[in-house]
């Protein structure tokens, strides 16, 4: 297939596409309340502030402290499309009583309550599991510690990748955790993020830096012969290759710091098509 194959597969892309959404910066000095964020404590002894580069959120003040942010997305998160959920931050302190809990935790569920919980401690991250609920799952080795990471939670069908500075550390299926039976219930909500503190068995001083939401690109075929599509600010889009629609191979990389990229088509007098992805 030839140019016009190409444009065919940007166009039914474009169809099951969404922009991307910044859903917290931290650099103009406000914090998730003011971007559209909930946020709830349950003793009330928890600590926010900004360290002029990063929100910053402190639970280690009293036992049984638990705090963070939580926000409903739309449109809805379709996993059959995939999505990605983009986190910068950094973990200065973290403490836990119990092996399968940690202070800072990461939950995403989709449209249909599918997702996945992580827990981050500072040397390693873990999956909560459904069956039995809520016990450690797989795990990795990471340091959160040291300097801000970029943390990519990738996914696809029924299961996610994790990704940190671009490498994937863990992999694993999607879980239900709607049977879940205390209080707050959030597993019953769609759509659902959450940030934070979320557990009376540990507490953690956590630096937010970004939050983002990347969704299938809509990818235009522009009359110069480039791909052109809006992303998130300062993320980089690989453009990929394929003959048959089965073997994917990069066909470059774009970065943008306005969130509208274009890219040549290198491989113009090729027969194939084109499609681009994140990470």
């Amino acid at each position: 297939m030839n140019r016009r194959g190409a444009n065919l597969l940007a166009g039914i892309m474009a169809l099951i596409g969404a922009h991307a959404q910044v859903l917290f910066d931290a650099r103009p000095g406000t914090g998730p309340t003011d971007q559209g964020w909930s946020y709830a404590a349950a003793v009330g002894w928890a600590a926010q502030d900004f360290t002029g580069s990063a929100w910053r959120l402190i639970t280690t003040a009293a036992p049984g402290e638990a705090a963070g942010y939580a926000r409903r997305l739309d449109p809805p998160l379709d996993r059959r499309a995939g999505f990605n959920v983009l986190l910068r931050f950094r973990l200065p302190r973290e403490v836990h009583v119990r092996d399968d809990r940690a202070g800072f935790s990461v939950t995403v569920l989709d449209a249909d309550r599918r997702g996945i919980e992580l827990g981050f401690w500072r040397d390693q991250v873990f999956a909560q599991a459904d069956q039995p609920l809520f016990t450690r799952a797989e795990s990795a080795p990471h340091p959160f510690d040291a300097e801000p990471v970029e943390l990519t939670l990738s996914v696809r069908a029924d299961r996610y990748h994790l990704f940190v500075n671009r490498t994937v550390v863990l992999t694993g299926p999607l879980r239900d955790y709607t049977a879940f039976t205390g209080f707050p219930d959030v597993y019953e909500i769609p759509n659902f993020i959450f940030l934070g503190d979320n557990t009376t068995s540990a507490a953690v001083e956590v630096e937010l830096f970004s939050v983002a939401l990347i969704r299938p690109p809509r990818v235009a075929w522009a009359a110069d012969g480039h791909l052109t599509w809006e992303g998130v600010p300062e993320q980089t889009y690989t453009v990929e290759f394929s003959a048959d629609g089965r073997l994917w191979t990069p066909a470059g990389q774009v970065r943008s710091d306005t969130g509208r990229f274009t890219s040549p088509v290198a491989r113009e007098a090729d027969l194939g098509f084109y499609r681009v992805v994140h990470p």
